[in-house]
């Protein structure tokens, strides 16, 4: 069996028993909960689409370790069409759920940058390091699993490196090693799809030192590990989804972001699931390699975002009867224009993207960052023209028991009517989608800045291309102006 259904990726959950909190108290079922239900039906939905004939060249692939149709979400990138059929693909799902598939997304990158570093590090060291994770890929790719990717540590005092910190638990690291495998301790934050994927999978958040070798770990486990707690995330607009009526959340079916705090208490790792061990002078690469597909997956998914943000301001704009307005255009072509040289950045990075000794292929490391910095930039300009579009009412639109009210009903719907050919009721359920495509509602705007590594590790890497570039720019000008010295 290689791929499932998103019924089956349901009921693999509903099997599951993890040590899960939200709001102080337990998750019991992760499919019906207020708050992961949401993100498995937007995960559900990439089983379903790679079952769908119409849909199959995009959503899947054939696997060059197994032989068999696989999803591409589990896919390590082979060439630059890969790249770019992925990020298409995160586009696509983004524009069709309006929210994030983490729990199959971020693993995706960091495969990729172990593929290359394994190889490398088993022809170095004889560790069966590219073994083991060839062994781990077949599994996840012969039962079509999820995998979520645990990239960000804690941290605790950031002027302070992994081994400075007054608490060493503030970067996940090894504790004890055994013969049979490791033991880990610390904490993973901020992890999108923890609690309803099948697998975890982890690496370093930094590059480390010599003397910072129980922090180059790698590593992965079922998610259902004993020793492992979960945080669910817990944002202002998810307390609406415990006491507002359907029509009221925006997104009812996908909106919820599942994020995570994951905290690892001596938790066991055999080491058949293990890919790094403290080798740290491979960590840098390891980051470095991870980065670029990671800024370009993530401001994929925001592209698609922006698709939505335009579809939700043309309806709005004709809801609220200003279709035709000359300024309501320029606006939306504003954030069209915007949006698509993010796009073309990502494209660009895809295309001049460089083959490893390995087999896998990764962006160009300048545009990744070019692509991911324009693109946080693209999607809060989209958002800010879209809470223009939209009027005043997205910030204080009544709920759906005020509309249900016998005597404040009929004046709502007497006095919030703009389009005389709107129901009332309609106007106000999009100006609840516009609260959540906007950011007022939801995370995804906010989290375009943090995810994928915020704007000033974008603005470094920049920087630092520049400095490698600028002599040969200078040299080039002196040569055109036949100066010597």
């Amino acid at each position: 069996m290689t791929l499932i259904s998103g019924e089956a990726y349901k009921d693999s959950l509903r099997n599951m028993k993890l040590k899960a909190f939200a709001f102080g108290k337990p998750i019991d079922n992760l499919v019906e909960h207020e708050l992961t239900g949401p993100a498995i039906e937007a995960v559900a939905m990439t089983y379903d689409l790679a079952l769908d004939p119409d849909y199959q060249e995009k959503m899947t692939t054939i696997s060059p370790l197994t032989g068999s149709r696989i999803n591409r979400l589990t896919h390590v990138y082979a060439n630059s069409d890969d790249l770019i059929k992925r990020f298409q693909l995160m586009r696509d799902m983004a524009s069709r759920n309006g929210m994030c598939i983490g729990a199959r997304c971020v693993s995706g990158n960091i495969l990729s940058a172990l593929h290359t570093l394994t190889y490398v590090m088993q022809k170095k060291t004889g560790t069966a390091y590219h073994d083991r994770l060839i062994t781990f890929l077949e599994k996840v790719q012969g039962e079509d699993l999820s995998v979520a990717g645990c990239i960000t540590d804690p941290k605790g005092d950031r002027s302070k490196r992994a081994e400075e910190q007054a608490d060493p638990d503030m970067y996940l690291r090894i504790v004890d090693e055994k013969k049979n495998g490791i033991v880990v301790r610390g904490a993973k934050f901020q992890i999108s799809g923890a609690t309803i994927a099948h697998e975890l999978l982890c690496m370093p958040t930094t590059a480390l030192r010599e003397n910072e070798k129980a922090y180059a770990v790698s590593f992965a486990i079922p998610v259902d590990t004993p020793g492992i707690t979960y945080l669910h995330g817990a944002p202002a607009p998810d307390f609406r989804r415990f006491n507002s009526d359907r029509s009221d959340l925006g997104n009812p079916r996908y909106g919820v972001y599942n994020l995570a705090h994951i905290f690892f208490d001596d938790v066991f790792v055999p080491w058949d699931r293990v890919f790094l061990c403290g080798e740290t002078e491979f960590t840098h690469k390891l980051v470095a390699q991870t980065a670029p597909t990671f800024r370009c997956v993530t401001t994929s998914c925001k592209c698609g975002h922006r698709d939505l943000l335009l579809g939700g301001s043309a309806v709005i704009a004709d809801y609220n009867g200003v279709a035709k307005a000359s300024h309501i255009k320029e606006k939306m072509a504003e954030m069209l224009y915007d949006g698509e040289l993010a796009w073309g950045s990502i494209i660009a990075a895809a295309t001049m993207g460089n083959q490893t000794e390995s087999g896998s292929f990764y962006p160009n490391s300048l545009l990744a960052n070019v692509a991911k910095r324009h693109g946080t930039v693209a999607l809060w300009n989209a958002a800010r023209l879209a809470v223009d579009i939209s009027g005043g009412l997205i910030m204080c639109s009544p709920t759906a028991q005020d509309l249900s009210h016998p005597e404040l009903g009929p004046l709502i719907d007497k006095y919030m009517k703009a389009n005389p050919e709107v129901q009332t009721k309609d106007r106000i359920k999009m100006m609840r989608l516009m609260e959540y495509l906007t950011g007022i509602g939801c995370i995804l705007v906010a989290e375009s800045t943090q995810g994928g590594a915020p704007v000033v590790v974008q603005q470094m890497m920049i920087k630092g291309e520049l400095s490698q570039r600028l002599e040969e720019f200078k040299k080039r000008v002196l040569d055109l102006a036949e100066i010597k010295s």
